[in-house]
C-alpha cells in the first residue's frame, strides 16, 4: 500500500541546562536496535525509516538522566493521529516534549515527565 511506503523521521534533542549530566538514550524496535547513545546538552540523534508492510512498526526509547529514567513509544503505526513525517522530541529538566516540526519549538506538548 502507499501508506506503508511513507517515510518517517525521529529526532531527539538534549535540551538540558549546560553543565548537567549527559542524557543516555536507548532506542529500538523489534528489528532495529540503535544501542546506547550519550547526548550532551545541545546534541541530537535521529533516524529515518519506512513503515513496514503490515503497518505495525513501533519504536520505543528509554532515557536516563542522573538517577532518573523514563521510557515510552516514540513511534507507533497504530497511533490514530494521522500521518506525520517528523516526530521531534526535546528532553529538558521537566521531561520529554514532542512536536511534528524539524526542530524543537516553544509550543511542544509534554509526553512524559521525569518521575521526580
Amino acid at each position: 500500500s502507499e501508506a506503508a511506503m511513507r517515510r518517517h523521521l525521529i529526532k531527539i534533542f538534549n535540551r538540558m541546562p549546560e553543565g548537567t549530566p549527559a542524557l543516555s538514550v536507548h532506542c529500538a524496535s523489534k528489528n532495529d536496535d540503535f544501542g546506547y547513545r550519550l547526548l550532551y546538552t545541545g546534541q541530537d540523534f535521529n533516524w529515518s525509516f519506512r513503515s513496514n508492510f503490515w503497518r505495525n512498526t513501533l519504536f520505543f526509547c528509554r532515557f536516563w538522566w542522573g538517577q532518573q529514567t523514563i521510557a515510552f513509544d516514540v513511534y507507533n503505526d497504530g497511533w490514530a493521529d494521522g500521518y506525520h513525517h517528523t516526530y521531534t522530541y526535546a528532553v529538558n529538566k521537566h521531561g520529554v516534549f514532542r512536536n511534528y516540526d524539524e526542530i524543537p519549538t516553544d509550543d511542544m506538548v509534554i509526553v512524559r515527565a521525569w518521575p521526580y
